[in-house]
């Protein structure tokens, strides 16, 4: 194949991951009240945006993991030393996290009133299954393991967790250097274990561990 080629291929490739990762947000407007719900919250609605878009986007993210040559495999044994590294991953980032966060004026009121409001099972399905299981897939699965397969495993484990820190839009702040070790934890847990439950295991412990910090 032609430098041409793969540039194009490579410029394709990194297109449909951006429109990937816009997509793998829809799920969660349904975790937060909609402007103008007040205290009419409409938790059908909510069930069912997260339902539907659920079902539409774990297909389209599995499907682009193959395109990007690495076919995942969910039916993985899990190891004791997987489990192990992947809770170990996700307890370090969070302990390195809330030492950053005394420096960051964090916001989690929004998240807080959807605790307390009947979209509290909505947003904690969302927080510690769908949005790992998604997101993992697309920067571990698709990105890690397969677009940046080919690089070496140090310059690909900083790419994705840059990417991924970047991607949730803080720009140049210290939100983003938080984010910035979660995703250098989630990218170590699959270079090491090659399994990607592994690494939606780490994001799922550490939204948990999040979520106990903002509450307690």
């Amino acid at each position: 194949m032609s430098s041409f080629n793969k540039i194009c291929k490579l410029g394709m490739q990194a297109a449909l991951f951006a429109l990937l990762f816009l997509v793998v947000q829809i799920p969660t407007l349904s975790e937060l009240a909609w402007p103008n719900e007040g205290n009419k919250i409409n938790i059908m609605g909510h069930a069912i945006l997260l339902l539907v878009s659920t079902a539409i986007i774990f297909p389209l993210v599995t499907w682009f993991s193959r395109f990007v040559n690495n076919k995942l495999n969910f039916f993985m044994p899990i190891s004791i030393k997987g489990f192990s590294i992947a809770s170990l991953a996700a307890v370090l980032s969070q302990l390195i996290q809330s030492l950053i966060s005394h420096f960051v004026a964090s916001n989690n009121e929004d998240i807080i009133a959807a605790f307390h409001s009947p979209l509290r099972l909505i947003l904690l399905i969302t927080l510690f299954l769908v949005s790992p299981i998604l997101e993992e897939i697309l920067f571990q699965g698709a990105l890690q393991g397969g677009i940046l397969r080919r690089l070496p495993p140090i310059a690909s484990i900083m790419l994705t967790a840059l990417i991924f820190s970047f991607a949730h839009g803080y720009g140049f702040s210290m939100q983003t250097v938080e984010l910035l070790v979660s995703g250098l934890g989630y990218a170590i847990v699959y270079q090491q274990t090659k399994d990607i439950k592994m690494a939606i295991l780490s994001h799922g412990l550490a939204n948990i561990i999040v979520m106990l910090v903002i509450l307690f």
